[in-house]
Parts: C-alpha cells; sequence; structure tokens
C-alpha cells in the first residue's frame, strides 16, 4: 500500500482538511499556516451549523460544553479588558486573538462531532505529513552538521498575523542556548511544538489496523520528538506507550487489577517514590537550568498579579514580562497560568470543566473500546501540555487533534468503533456501519 495511493473523498468538507494536513510544508513555507487554521475552523463551523440545523444529527453533549464555554471565554476577555482599563481598539484586538486561539478548541471539537469527516480521511492526512517529515529529517540533520544558517528568512505575510515574528520565521534548525547542540521544529514555531504535534499525530493513528505505513508513521512520530530534544515530550511518550501496550495485551479487569496493586503500592512506599520523582524533576530541570529558571519566574510573576491585581476576570490582554524573563509573554508557558492571569479565576473554569470532564469520559470510554483509548490520549496530551505551552496560541497547528477529539465524541455518542462511522451519498446522514 502506497502513501501516494488515490483518496476518495465523500464531500467538500473531507478534501478541505485532507488537504489542508498535507500542504503544511507549503503553507509554513510561504508563511501561511498561522493563518489558515483560523480561516480553516471559521469557515467549517459553518457548515457544521448548517448541517445540524437542517438534519437530525445527535449532537454529543461535550462537544457542546465545549462550544459554549469557549463563547463565554469572550465575555470574560470583554469584562476583563474593560475592568483594567484597556481601549476599545485594545479590546477588539483581544477579541481577535481569542478568535483565532481559545475559540479554535471549541470549534474544532464541534466540528469533529458534527461534520461528515471521516476517521479514515483524517488518519490518511496525519500519515502524509508524517511521512513527508521522515524524508525531510535527515536533510535537516545534515545541514545542522555542515553549518548551514539557522534561519532561512521571516514570511512577508507577518503583516496580516498578530502573534508575533516566531510563527512567520523559516528555521531549518536552531541552536540550543544551554547545550550548544542542534534542535530541530520543522514546521512548529519552536521544538517543544514539535513535539506536541507528534504526539498528537501518534495517538491519532493509533486505532488504524496495523500495516506498514502505520509503522512507518509512529516511527516518525517518535523521530519527530527526539529530533526536538524536547523533555516533555520524551516523558509523554514513554507514559503513552507503556499504557498503550499495557492496554493492548491485558484485559479491562487485569488492567484496573494492576491499578489497585499500583495504589496500595504507593500508599505503602509513597515517601521513597515521590522523593525519586523529585529527584529525577531536578535532575531533567537541571539540563536546561536556564529555560527552568525562566518558566518558573514567568509563573511566578503570573500568578502573583493575577491574584493581586484581577482575580475574577483576569487582565483581558496579554503583557510581556520584564528583562529577567527575556520579555516573554506573561503565562505563556503555562495555560493555566496565562489563563488565570488574562482572563481571572473565572476564565480558567471554562476551560478546565470541560478539559476535565471530557478526560474523565474518554478515560472510562475507553475501558469499553480500545478505539477511544486514542481519544482519551489525545484530551491527555493536551492536558499535560497545558502545564508547559500556551494551548491556545497554538490552536493554529494542533488543530487536527482537537477535531479528533471531537470524532472521539461523536464515535462514542454512537457506541460505534471510529472506523465504522460512514456516510449517505449526500455526505450528511450518518451511518455506523457493521
Amino acid at each position: 500500500m502506497s502513501i501516494l495511493q488515490k483518496t476518495t473523498f465523500k464531500n467538500i468538507d473531507e478534501k478541505i482538511i485532507y488537504y489542508t494536513i498535507v500542504l503544511t510544508y507549503p503553507l509554513y513555507l510561504l508563511g501561511g499556516l498561522y493563518l489558515v487554521g483560523p480561516v480553516l475552523g471559521w469557515f467549517l463551523l459553518y457548515h457544521a451549523v448548517m448541517i445540524m440545523l437542517n438534519n437530525r444529527v445527535e449532537i454529543n453533549y461535550l462537544a457542546m460544553l465545549w462550544l459554549f464555554s469557549i463563547l463565554l471565554i469572550e465575555i470574560v476577555v470583554v469584562i476583563g479588558s474593560f475592568n483594567t482599563g484597556h481601549s476599545l481598539l485594545m479590546t477588539i484586538k483581544s477579541t481577535i486573538g481569542w478568535a483565532k486561539g481559545w475559540a479554535l478548541i471549541g470549534v474544532f471539537i464541534f466540528i469533529g462531532a458534527i461534520l461528515p469527516i471521516r476517521y479514515y480521511i483524517l488518519q490518511q492526512a496525519v500519515i502524509n505529513i508524517l511521512w513527508q517529515s521522515l524524508l525531510i529529517s535527515p536533510l535537516l540533520i545534515i545541514v545542522a552538521f555542515l553549518d548551514f544558517p539557522t534561519l532561512l528568512y521571516i514570511s512577508p505575510l507577518k503583516i496580516l498575523g498578530g502573534g508575533g515574528e516566531q510563527f512567520f520565521k523559516v528555521w531549518l534548525y536552531w541552536n540550543d542556548l544551554n547545550t550548544g547542540l542542534p534542535r530541530w521544529q520543522l514546521f512548529a514555531p519552536w521544538s517543544p511544538a514539535l513535539a506536541f504535534y507528534a504526539l498528537l499525530a501518534l495517538s491519532i493513528i493509533l486505532p488504524r489496523d496495523s500495516d506498514r505505513l502505520k509503522y512507518i508513521a509512529i516511527f516518525s512520530s517518535i523521530t519527530l520528538i527526539l529530533l526536538s530534544e524536547s523533555r516533555a515530550g520524551v516523558i509523554i511518550l514513554l507514559i503513552l506507550l507503556f499504557v498503550y501496550f499495557v492496554s493492548y495485551f491485558f484485559d479491562v479487569i487485569y488492567i484496573l487489577a494492576m491499578m489497585l496493586v499500583s495504589i496500595l503500592i504507593f500508599g505503602v512506599f509513597s515517601e521513597e517514590i515521590i522523593g525519586g520523582v523529585v529527584d529525577s524533576i531536578n535532575y531533567i530541570n537541571n539540563m536546561r537550568s536556564k529555560s527552568s529558571m525562566i518558566r518558573q519566574t514567568l509563573n511566578d510573576i503570573g500568578l502573583y498579579r493575577w491574584y493581586n491585581e484581577s482575580f475574577w476576570f483576569g487582565h483581558g490582554n496579554v503583557e510581556r514580562g520584564p528583562h529577567i524573563v527575556q520579555f516573554m509573554p506573561i503565562g505563556s508557558h503555562n495555560a493555566f497560568i496565562g489563563l488565570l492571569f488574562i482572563k481571572g479565576i473565572i476564565g480558567l473554569l471554562l476551560y478546565v470543566i470541560p478539559l476535565v470532564i471530557t478526560t474523565v469520559y474518554l478515560f472510562f470510554k475507553s475501558f469499553y473500546k480500545r478505539d477511544y483509548l486514542s481519544g482519551f490520549f489525545v484530551i491527555l496530551i493536551f492536558f499535560m501540555y497545558s502545564f508547559t505551552e500556551n494551548i491556545e496560541i497554538l490552536s493554529y497547528l494542533m488543530w487536527p487533534g482537537w477535531l479528533f477529539i471531537g470524532m472521539s465524541l461523536r464515535a462514542c455518542s454512537y457506541r460505534c468503533d471510529l472506523n465504522a462511522i460512514d456516510f449517505e451519498d449526500n455526505g450528511q446522514a450518518f451511518v455506523v456501519r457493521k
């Protein structure tokens, strides 16, 4: 089976999703990747709303909760902006930032739950981009050790952006300031974001039937995580692989028994285990002590200013930190603290509540069908990266993950495998293939 095999589409939505993912590298080279994600999300949302209004579609309540939550976040943004004394222009700017950030999370989950997009199409697109990345990686490794320039150019499309030059820079690689060694980010804005994307891609293709393409795609995902040299990426990869292999070889009753035994062991040896974990974390942080110091300082500033200046609705807008954190935006390395600083405790709850409920829901659903384990992995990755990344600013790139969560919720509603969801010839009515 070739990766270049002809893909048959049943509707325009599938074709748009497929080619947007497959053309990631051309879009990146043009500087359009940051712009396409938001446009795609709002365009497909219109299609989803029309289908919902004109057809009898079973809507997953969690998908509706996400959409409702992100709409409320916009209200919090406006209130926070006015409370902080921002002008109308700044409030409009914050709203635009919401529309291409937090809003995309709920939008793509809703799209995945409503639009007639088959898992097969998303799966083929993700495998294709992983295949491309695997072919490009050796060349990027070679040019790094031949001491080629790191930054090629900055796309002139940056004037249409607003997120900063970083999202329009085209890199071959870059040199880590702590180790002096090259790191790669390919089409991502920074290296940890590449590991983030690779983990999502790995999780999305796991339900696919075993074949050569699946194993090559898995190998590509692991390669990208290693090239990024992301500490969080490697740790999360090991966790996911361990859970996947345990679930693959053991029945649910054995997994529950193992969890019970693990809890008992933790209770007896908790002091020794916690001490070992703390020592390991300190060792990992010391590998890039400067990076860890900046992250911690940003978090401390964000928490202090949130609690003392704008507890309920936040500051309403992004603010750059002082020189000690290299003028990085406050809350930019932790989605939870970023939410507290910009949108207050109410904004944080509007993200955390659907995030936790969806994580728990897909966790228990994964005991019912192993296919749902992929959806659980994806939401778990978003949960864990919320501690180290600015989740909303990466929505333009990570939207396939949010889309897949919506598709997983749709499969849960129909109580079937992801591959069993099909559509009638009109591309709208759901059919569950037996």
